[in-house]
């Protein structure tokens, strides 16, 4: 701009141009409304997150005097629908720091059996209380008698099924048993629940363990 020469405020020519374009003044209060909407635009384009694959076993939760998970029943229903499921320590979706305790092959009997099956501690799982929706996808044993039932069913997650609990590692092949350990709690990366029993006719007809998906969802 030459020297000397000035801006009309809210003018976008010099001073003395016939231009009939003005640049029109924004307050705060338009501005906040203006971001506002931005905002709300953004967050409504948000996707909901995706379910994702997994795997199931069954375990009768009333023949446990407890669970890991402080203040919940161990019972296979959680009230409203809801089944208990414990999860796999080793799984992406577990939270906090994984269950206490070593893979002790003295505590083993050879032949897929523990001796001394006491469980170990652990008091950094976050995921107590969080509820899932879970859907059968297939069969984990391939078994081609049965089906999906469709059905989603929602669980609680009230246990966890350590990687170090001798009752899981005895059963794996390292350790003299013959359970694959994507089906006893010991395949790190898999995502693996251990769902009520009384739930298995609700995900399948299948008589094994299942492939699933897994959503989180409110309780």
């Amino acid at each position: 701009m030459p020297r000397g020469a000035s801006y009309m405020r809210g003018s976008l020519a010099p001073r003395g141009c016939n231009s009939s374009v003005f640049l029109p003044r924004i307050n705060a209060s338009m501005l906040f409304t203006v971001l506002v909407a931005a905002v709300i635009v953004v967050v409504t384009s948000i996707e909901p997150a995706d379910a994702v694959a997994g795997v199931t076993t069954f375990n009768d939760f009333g023949t446990q005097s407890t669970v890991a998970c402080a203040g919940f029943a161990s019972t296979n229903s959680q009230g409203s629908g809801i089944f208990a499921a414990a999860m796999s320590d080793l799984s992406p979706l577990w939270q906090g720091a994984r269950c206490q305790g070593t893979m002790d092959a003295s505590k083993c009997n050879g032949r897929g059996s523990c001796v001394n099956c006491v469980g170990p501690a652990c008091p950094d799982e976050e995921r107590c209380g969080t509820c899932f929706n879970v859907k059968c996808t297939g069969s984990l044993d391939g078994e081609t008698s049965g089906a999906c039932s469709g059905r989603t069913i929602k669980v609680k997650i009230v246990d966890a099924c350590p990687a170090t609990h001798p009752a899981n590692f005895c059963k794996i092949p390292q350790f003299g048993g013959t359970i694959r350990p994507i089906e006893a709690c010991e395949q790190p990366g898999v995502n693996a629940l251990d769902i009520a029993t009384t739930a298995r006719s609700a995900l399948s007809t299948f008589q094994g363990n299942l492939n699933i998906d897994i959503e989180q969802t409110s309780c």
